[in-house]
C-alpha cells in the first residue's frame, strides 16, 4: 500500500482549546517577571496623591509602553496583540500626565480606577490567549509560505512539460504519492481537455534528464483506471538505480494461474506480473540481457500453480534443465516441467499433442461450459492449463511454427497458451500470428532501441538508459495492464549475483532442489480427456525425453548421469516408440502409415489408491519409522534406517523402491550413492543382495544370493555406479 502526504500547508490544522484560566504550563517565568513589572509601572497611579511632576509620570508610562511592546514582539506575537498592550499603556500614560498635572478630582480618580482597569483586562486576555496567537501566526506564516513552494512546484511543472512536450497549460497536483520503497513518487497532472496520455510518450528519456534522475532510474507515464478522464495521466518518477544488483526470488508459495503471475518488483515496490492463464508473452532481448534468467523466472511463477502445467520447446535445454535435474540427478520429487521437448521432432509432437487437446477439450467440455454458463474453460488442478514455452522461436522448423500459430489462434478458450522468445522483434524471430494475438510483451536490454519500438508499436522505443544490468524489463499487457510499458527489475533465481555465504547466495543455490521438494506434491496432472486425445506421443515422453536430456553426444545413455531411482526407472521402460512412427513418416511393406502401439510410461506417484491393504500397512510402518527417524534426539543412521525401510516392505526390494522413502525421512546424497550404502549394508550381513539388483533385510524374503566381496570396480570414494552383477 502507498502512503499519500499532502505537502504542508494544504492540511487542516488541529485547533488548539483556548485556555480560560491560569493553568501551570500558561504561565512561564518570563509573564511573571513581565506581569510583576506591569504592576508596578501601574502602581504609578497613586503618583497624583504624592507631589511628582506630571514629567515623571509620563516617562514611567511611555517606558512600560515601550516594555510591553518588546516583550510581545519578542513572543512572536501577532501586531494586534502589540497594539493592544500599547494602547492600554498610552491610556494609563495619557491619563497619568493629565492628572498630575492639573491636581485630581474625585472625577479623575474614578477616571483613571476605569482605565486602569481596562488596561490590567487587556494584559491579562493577552496572556490568556498568547500562546494561542504566536502558534496560530506561525502557523499562518507556514501555510503561506508552503502555499508558494507548492505554486512555485505547479509552475514548475507547468514549464517543464510545455519546454519539453510542448504542452501548455498543463497542472500538477498537489498530492504526491510517495513510495514505500523511497525509491521515487507519482505525480498526477491533468493536460488541457484535448490531450491524453498519447501527448507525452517519446518524452521519458528527456524528462528524465530535465529531473536529473539517474541511470536506472526514470520516467514512466500511466493513464490509470477506467475511472480516471483521459486527459489525466500519473508520472512514475524513479529517483533511485532500482535496476543495479539482484532482487531475490521470492518464497515458493503455491498459487493459482487465475492470479496474475509475477515475476519481478517495480519501482514503488510492487510485484510486477503479467496473466498467463488468458494470455501469451513475447520476451525480446539481446545475448547476454538475461533473457532466459527470465524465462526461469517465470517459469518458477508457473510451476507453483495448482492448476497449470508447463511444456516446453527448448532445443537448448537451457530453460528447462534446471526445474527437470533435481528429479533426474538427485531423484527428488517429480520433474516440474511437464513435458520438455529437446529436439525439433519432439516439438512437433509437442505441437500435434496440442493440436489434439485443443479439438477434444472444446468438444468433450462443452457440456460443462455450458452447465456453469461460461465461455472459456476453468483452469482447475483437475483440468489443469497447459502453458507452452517456446526458447528462441527463430530455430523452430517452419511447420512448428505453423503449428504454434494455430496453438496461438485456438488455445485460448481451452486455456492452451504460447510464449515465446527472440533476439529480435523481427518477423525472422516473431511471426505476424504471435504478434497480433499475444498481447503480453516483456523487452530486456537490445542492441538497437527500434527493436523494443517494434515490440511497444505505438508506444515508442523505452527510455534505453534503463538497462543497466541484466533482468531489467519493461512490459506491458493489452489486455490486463499495465497498458504502456513499465520499467521493472526480474528476480533473480542464481546464487552468482549475490555475496558468496550471504543468507541470499546459500538459499539461491537451493532454489531449484527446494523447489522440486516443496512443489512436486502440488504439480497437477494433466486430465484424462486431454491426456487421451495427447496419445502414446504423451504417454511415453520420458522413455523419448530422458535420453535426449542425460544422454551424452551420441545419444547414449546410462547410469553415471541420472539418479540411482531414475535409472532403475527408465530401465525397466518398454523401448518406446520411434518419432517416425509417432508422427506418421514411416510405412509398412504395402505402403500404409504404421500405427503407434504400445504403452505410456509415467513417473510413478506413490499413493494410497495404488495399494492394497497389505501395502497400506506397511506403508503405515514406513511412515513411522520415518517420523521416528526424524523426532530422536540422537538421529538413527542411515545404515539402521535403510534396514528398517527394507524389513518395512516385508519383500525383496531395489534401492529405486527404498530410495524416496530415505529421501522423506531426511536422507541426503553426499559423496556416495544409496546404491554404495546398500551395498556396504550387504557386506555386514544386515541385507541380503539378490543377482536381480534387490535387497531385503535379513528374513523377509528369499534371496538368490547374499552378499558379494568388493571387486576393483568399487571405489570406496566415487560414485559407486559401476555394474552390478
Amino acid at each position: 500500500m502507498t502512503t499519500t502526504s499532502i505537502p504542508a500547508g494544504l492540511e487542516t490544522p488541529t485547533d488548539k482549546p483556548k485556555r480560560w484560566d491560569f493553568s501551570r504550563d500558561a504561565v512561564t517565568p518570563g509573564r511573571l517577571t513581565a506581569w510583576g513589572a506591569e504592576l508596578a509601572c501601574a502602581s504609578a497611579l497613586v503618583a497624583p496623591l504624592a507631589d511628582i511632576p506630571w514629567e515623571a509620570g509620563a516617562t514611567a508610562g511611555v517606558l512600560c509602553t515601550g516594555a510591553a511592546v518588546l516583550y510581545e514582539k519578542a513572543r512572536g506575537s501577532w501586531r494586534r496583540v502589540m497594539a493592544a498592550r500599547a494602547s492600554s499603556w498610552l491610556a494609563t500614560t495619557g491619563w497619568l500626565s493629565y492628572a498630575l498635572a492639573t491636581r485630581p478630582t474625585l472625577t479623575t480618580m474614578v477616571i483613571g480606577v476605569s482605565v486602569w482597569g481596562a488596561g490590567a483586562a487587556v494584559n491579562i486576555g493577552m496572556d490568556k490567549w498568547g500562546e494561542t496567537t504566536r502558534e496560530a501566526e506561525k502557523e499562518l506564516d507556514r501555510r503561506l509560505a508552503q502555499g508558494e513552494e507548492i505554486a512555485k512546484a505547479q509552475q514548475g511543472w507547468a514549464k517543464l512539460l510545455y519546454d519539453i512536450c510542448g504542452i501548455e497549460g498543463a497542472v500538477a497536483d498537489p498530492i504526491i504519492d510517495r513510495w514505500p520503497s523511497g525509491a521515487g513518487e507519482t505525480v498526477k497532472i491533468t493536460l488541457p481537455a484535448h490531450m491524453n496520455i498519447d501527448a507525452l510518450r517519446g518524452y521519458e528519456a528527456e524528462l528524465a534528464g530535465a529531473l536529473h534522475l539517474p541511470k536506472g532510474g526514470g520516467v514512466s507515464f500511466s493513464a490509470g483506471g477506467p475511472e480516471v478522464p483521459r486527459n489525466v495521466v500519473f508520472i512514475a518518477i524513479t529517483r533511485k538505480n532500482m535496476m543495479s544488483g539482484a532482487i531475490p526470488y521470492p518464497k515458493l508459495t503455491p498459487t493459482t494461474i487465475n492470479k496474475p503471475v509475477g515475476f519481478g518488483v517495480i519501482g514503488n515496490g510492487t510485484e510486477a506480473a503479467l496473466n498467463l492463464k488468458d494470455e501469451g508473452v513475447i520476451a525480446i532481448g539481446a545475448q547476454g540481457s538475461g533473457k532466459t534468467a527470465l524465462m526461469k523466472t517465470l517459469g518458477l511463477g508457473l510451476i507453483r500453480c495448482i492448476d497449470g502445467i508447463v511444456w516446453d520447446m527448448d532445443t537448448s535445454a537451457k530453460m528447462s534443465a534446471v526445474f527437470i535435474n533435481p528429479y533426474l540427478r538427485y531423484g527428488i520429487g517429480v520433474p516440474l516441467i511437464d513435458w520438455p521437448a529437446t529436439n525439433e521432432d519432439e516439438c512437433r509432437l509437442m505441437v500435434q499433442a496440442a493440436r489434439n487437446i485443443i479439438a477434444a477439450r472444446k468438444t468433450e467440455y462443452a457440456d460443462l461450459l455450458e452447465d456453469e454458463d461460461i465461455d472459456n474453460l476453468p483452469a482447475r488442478p483437475e483440468i489443469p492449463a497447459i502453458h507452452i514455452r517456446v526458447d528462441e522461436t527463430k530455430s523452430m522448423p517452419d511447420d512448428v511454427l505453423e503449428g504454434i500459430d494455430f496453438i496461438i489462434e485456438e488455445g485460448r478458450s481451452v486455456n492452451v497458451r504460447v510464449s515465446n522468445t527472440g533476439l529480435r522483434a523481427t518477423r525472422e524471430y516473431i511471426t505476424s500470428a504471435m504478434d497480433e494475438l499475444t498481447p503480453g510483451r516483456i523487452g530486456l536490454r537490445t542492441n538497437n532501441a527500434s527493436e523494443l519500438a517494434m515490440l511497444f508499436p505505438g508506444f515508442g522505443a523505452p527510455d534505453m538508459a534503463i538497462f543497466t544490468d541484466p533482468g531489467t524489463v519493461v512490459y506491458m499487457s493489452a489486455t490486463k495492464g499495465p497498458f504502456q510499458p513499465a520499467p521493472a527489475k526480474a528476480y533473480a533465481t542464481m546464487a552468482e549475483p549475490f555475496t558468496e555465504g550471504s543468507t541470499d547466495y546459500e538459499r539461491m543455490q537451493t532454489l531449484f532442489m527446494d523447489a522440486a521438494r516443496q512443489l512436486s506434491s502440488i504439480r497437477p496432472d494433466l486430465d484424462e480427456v486431454s491426456a487421451r486425445a495427447a496419445g502414446l506421443a504423451y504417454g511415453q515422453r520420458w522413455a523419448r525425453c530422458i535420453p535426449n536430456l542425460r544422454g551424452d553426444a551420441y545419444g547414449n545413455v546410462g547410469p553415471d548421469r541420472m539418479h540411482e531411482s531414475v535409472w532403475e526407472l527408465y530401465r525397466s521402460w518398454p523401448t518406446p516408440a520411434s518419432y517416425d512412427v509417432l508422427l506418421g513418416r514411416a510405412i509398412d511393406e504395402d505402403g500404409g502409415t504404421i500405427t503407434a502401439q504400445g504403452a505410456s510410461m509415467a513417473i510413478p506417484r506413490l499413493t494410497e489408491t495404488m495399494l492394497d491393504e497389505d501395502e497400506l500397512e506397511r506403508a503405515a510402518a514406513q511412515d513411522a519409522a520415518i517420523e521416528l527417524a526424524k523426532t530422536r534426539v540422537s538421529p538413527k543412521s542411515n545404515d539402521a534406517l535403510a534396514v528398517e525401510l527394507f524389513a518395512s516392505l516385508g519383500r525383496p526390494a531395489k534401492p529405486g523402491e527404498v530410495y524416496p522413502l530415505m529421501v522423506k525421512a531426511g536422507y541426503e546424497k553426499s559423496g556416495r550413492t544409496f546404491r554404495d550404502l546398500c551395498a556396504k549394508l550387504a557386506l555386514q550381513d544386515k541385507l541380503s543382495n539378490g543377482h536381480d539388483g534387490t535387497y531385503a533385510a535379513n528374513g523377509c524374503g528369499e534371496v538368490t544370493h547374499v552378499g558379494r566381496v568388493p571387486g576393483p570396480e568399487d571405489d570406496a570414494h566415487g560414485s559407486g555406479d559401476a555394474p552390478r552383477e
